[in-house]
């Protein structure tokens, strides 16, 4: 196990998977306003629609941040450390 990535990258991984996560809700969301019919979100119509859309987008990232702190745990225990 390479405890020595884990300590040394977690927050790198972190806002990655975040911003990654971020930037792609946000894209999928304006496509998807742009529909005729809409697949994943609701039609922003109204300020509290809006609000709801955007702490969707904003907890989707974060499960985007957790997500890639996981599979840095995952590597951390298939690597090894240089001595």
């Amino acid at each position: 196990m390479n405890i020595k990535l884990l300590k040394n990258s977690w927050r790198k991984f972190y806002k990655r998977g975040f911003i990654t996560g971020l930037i792609v809700l946000c894209f999928i969301c304006f496509v998807d306003q742009t529909l005729q019919s809409t697949i994943f979100f609701n039609k922003i119509t109204s300020f509290s629609m809006f609000m709801f859309t955007l702490s969707f987008i904003f907890f989707g990232a974060v499960f985007c941040g957790i997500l890639s702190l996981i599979i840095l745990v995952v590597l951390s225990f298939f690597t090894r450390s240089k001595k």
